[in-house]
Parts: structure tokens; sequence; C-alpha cells
């Protein structure tokens, strides 16, 4: 990192506030500028939202945005990479300093388990009810819970859905689905056809004929429904505005892959839109109903690179995220009656950078390797599995081309021996596989270490602007978000809930007949 950016690193956690009209309240002008740059696109939203954060308002319309898998400690990380790859801090966090924002800390323990799992926490906020890890707005007993897309439906507002993931994945199903199992993607993509009137992200496997295990043409349902459907960026870029009100978009088979990869192909960034633009796209689609709409916004793949300890990767999804909430705060400029929440539904692997990595000195800090990756964990890894061992030079270049960095020759052997299935490589044994070992090799270049490639039981950082943002601060149980967002809905629903005293008799039999648990 070049000196001038970490000066205004510093003098962005040194300086004092800046008021609306870019008043320099004794900050140098590279301070003032390092501030004033990533909020001076959203001041008028800012203003607006401010002037409706009225006690007792109520918003019209209702943003929901989650960084899935966010850790606390990946704020600070992302703000001082984004400094180096952008020029500019993170929005998210200089919003924290604003008076407009409400601020909180949420706890998200599920129904039994203080670490939660994404459908139990998306349920948590969708339905207002801890439940049992791996399930979607479902009790142990059977009982089927209302989401709130139901009843923002029955208050005339319309939904919509945005992800990186799989449309039919946990968070975005949390919001609009009841199953027993997050696994079962294909019955969530017909739920939401009488849900959810935008939805846009990955997982056309769930809707196509040939990859349903029914084989139904979920798709040709969608367009009988009056969906516009759309495959490709530039199919989503077209839409016209006055007649897409309904949107079905799917742009890839599975996940949306990685920004770091997107930005290393130009293939991908012709085909896959971005999570900003797929946020743009939504709302405009959302933007004429007249009760409203909810809509919920999820940066997934943060989590997903957590759990391969990829840091590169996981910080540029927290910047794509960063773009997307510039999108919605602009949307708010024109539509001031508009509530934004930005949380995430639970930690991640928990990395941190320590010792002598936190001085920004030179290219030999952390950040500066971190902005020459090329390629992700997850499609590294692949070339890197087999039964045989490759070649330790194969193995080295491999490492050196994807990651960015000259690895040492234990690294490379111990990269090489997980790849093979050797374990006992890492006294963690959470990070005792190719994932956790790449994650160390890294971080020995770039000083971030990682406690596991787990979630982890954080209380998570909320941050919430408009109407009815007062509800959301100081310390709050994750379920206060379901019941904010009805009561803002003028509704007074409330679902029935369970204790886990009253859930035990349950967990045997919901156990002997559920899927394998799985985190990602």
């Amino acid at each position: 990192m070049s000196g001038r950016l970490c000066y205004v690193v510093n003098k962005i956690y040194t300086c004092e506030s800046i008021d609306m009209n870019g008043t320099n309240h004794g900050v140098s002008r590279r301070g003032f500028l390092g501030r004033a740059g990533v909020l001076a696109s959203v001041a008028g939203s800012l203003k607006v939202l401010h002037a409706a954060s009225k006690p007792g308002a109520q918003p019209k319309n209702i943003i929901f945005m989650v960084a899935d898998g966010m850790s606390p400690s990946v704020l600070p990380l992302a703000e001082h990479f984004s400094q180096h790859v952008r020029d500019k801090g993170l929005l998210w966090r200089a919003l924290v300093d604003r008076p407009e924002a409400a601020r909180a800390l949420m706890d998200m323990a599920s129904l039994n388990s203080v670490t939660t799992d994404s459908s139990a926490a998306s349920s948590s906020w969708g339905s207002g009810v801890r439940i049992l890890n791996g399930y979607v707005n479902s009790l142990p007993d059977g009982t089927e819970l209302t989401p709130l897309a139901d009843i923002a439906r029955d208050r005339g507002k319309r939904v919509g859905l945005v992800t990186t993931t799989t449309v039919t994945h946990a968070t975005p199903a949390g919001f609009a689905a009841t199953q027993r199992s997050r696994g079962n993607e294909d019955g969530i993509a017909v739920q939401y056809l009488a849900k959810a009137d935008v939805i846009l992200g990955g997982g056309r496997q769930f809707f196509e004929a040939a990859t349903r295990k029914d084989k139904t043409d979920l798709i040709e349902r969608y367009r009988q429904a009056s969906f516009s459907y759309v495959r490709s960026r530039g199919e989503l870029m077209a839409l016209p505005a006055k007649t897409s009100t309904r949107v079905l978009g799917l742009f890839s088979p599975g996940m949306i892959p990685y920004t770091l990869d997107r930005n290393n192909s130009v293939e991908l960034q012709e085909s896959v839109p971005t999570l900003a633009e797929m946020t743009s796209a939504a709302l405009e689609a959302l933007k004429s109903s007249p009760k409203g709409f909810l809509l919920q916004v999820e940066g997934g793949r943060v989590d997903h690179a957590a759990h391969n300890n990829d840091m590169a990767a996981l910080l540029w999804e927290q910047l794509a995220f960063d773009e997307a909430i510039e999108v919605a705060l602009r949307f708010a400029e024109h539509s001031p009656g508009t509530l934004i929440v930005i949380t995430s539904d639970h930690g991640n692997a928990n990395p941190g950078l320590g010792g002598k990595w936190a001085e920004l000195n030179g290219e030999s800090n952390g950040f500066a390797r971190l902005a020459k990756a090329k390629n992700s964990f997850a499609e590294l890894m692949p070339k890197l599995n087999g039964k045989q061992k490759l070649a330790s030079s194969a193995v080295h270049e491999l490492m050196k081309e994807s990651c960015g960095c000259e690895f040492a020759e234990d690294e490379v052997e111990a990269v090489r021996s997980a790849a093979a299935g050797v374990r006992k490589l890492s006294l963690n044994s959470r990070l005792d596989k190719l994932a956790g070992i790449l994650g160390q090799a890294v971080g020995n270049h770039t000083g971030i270490g990682w406690v596991s490639t787990d979630h982890t039981s954080d209380f998570v950082l909320l941050t919430a602007l408009g109407p009815g943002s007062e509800l959301f601060n100081g310390q709050i149980r994750n379920t206060k978000c379901f019941d904010n967002i009805v009561d803002l809905m003028g509704s007074k629903f409330r679902n029935p809930m369970m204790t886990f005293e009253q859930a035990k008799q349950f967990l045997r039999a919901s156990a002997a007949g559920h899927e394998s648990r799985h985190w990602v």
C-alpha cells in the first residue's frame, strides 16, 4: 500500500466528524477527502432518510440487506482493503458514524444452538421465532410458520429476493418459504411462485425441467404467472422498465461466481450481473408498487469464502455488498419512505489481522498481497485435489498464479499433502483440511489468521436508516427484526413459538428423518 493510502486510512479513524455539507472540522484535506469520498454519492440520501426518521413514522418500503457469514472482524479488514483497491473507505463503516443511523448488536442464536446456520437465522427474521438449524420457518413438531413475504403481500406490498447464492438458498428462503429442510430447494422454488414478485440470483438447476427431480418446467410456470424470465446480465439490463414488474432472473446453474473470479474473467463480466446491478434492477421493478415493497438483498458468498478461509474472495464479496448498499441508499433519496436495514446472519471463521502485519507500510503489507489474487480457492482447489500428489513444482505454480504470493517449500508441501487427503497437518482440527491449510499458507503472507472453517456465535452488527430505524438500536434479539418489521407494516401478527425445553421431545425424531446438516 502506498503512503498516501495509508495516511488516508489512519486519518479516517482519527479525524473529527464531517457534517452533511462537507464542512471540515479541523481535518486535513486528505483526511477529509477520504471520508467525503465514500459518503459524497449518498449525502442527499442521508438527508432524506434523516428527515423521514421521525419517531413513530412507518416506512412504505423496507430493504433488508444481509452480508451472510460476515464476522464483525471483517468490517475493519474490508475497510483497509477498500482503501487499497478503491482509494476510498467502506460505505457501511462510514454509515456507523452518522447521526442518522441506528446501531445494534444482534444475538443470532437458533433454537438448539448458540451458533446458528443461515436458515434458522433468516427464519428468525422471517417468522419471529427461533427454530432448529436446518429448518425453514418450521417448528420441530411440524407447525408451519407464516413468513414475512405472506404478511407483506397481505398488506398490499410486493416482495423481492436478491442474492449471490442460489435464489432458493437458506437466507432468501427464510423470508418467503416454509420447509422442514433447507435442502429442499426444488420445493422452495415452487413456493416462491405465490410469494415473491422479483427473484434474482443463481440456481437455474432448481427451475429447469432437466435438472429438477420432478422434471417440472418451473420456468414456464413462472412465465404463465406473468414473470419476465432473464438468464444473463445483458437480458437483465435490457428489461423494459414499465412492463417488467415481475422478474425471475437466474444467472447461473448454481451459485453466482465469486466477485474475484468475475473480476478476472471477461466472459463472466459480460454474462453475470453484480449484486449492485441485481439490486438496482429489483428496485426498478418494485418501485411502482402503490403500497410499497419488502426486498431482501443478500451478499451470500461472503459466507462461502469464509468457509474456505479465502480472504481475497471474502473481501471482494464484501466490497460487492458495499456497492449494493450504495444502490439502496441512492434509491432512498427519491423514495424517502424507505427503511434500510444492514446486517449479517452470523459470523464465520472469524478472520483477524495481527502482529507486524498491522503496520501498513510498503508493498509487503497483507492487503497489497491480497489484491494480487487472481482466483478464489473454489477455483484453485479442484486443480490441486487428487488421490495422487501433484509435483511440488506444479502445486507451487498453481498457488502462486492464483494467490499472488511466493510460497515457501514447507507451505507448498503442506498444501500438496492436504490436497491428497493427508490429515493431522494442523493442530487445530477445525482447519485440518485443504481449505484450512490453504488459508494458513496465505495467512503467512498477509497476516490474517482464522479460528475455523465454520460458523461462529458472534453478536452481529446491524445498522438501520430511515423511518422506523429507531426500533433497531442497542442490543437486540434476532426475532425482534420480525416484530419490528411487522409492526411497521401496520400488522400485529405473531407466529407461535416453542422453547428449547418444549422442542427436546421432537429433536430425536426430527434428526432421524432429516438429511445431514450442512452449514453452507
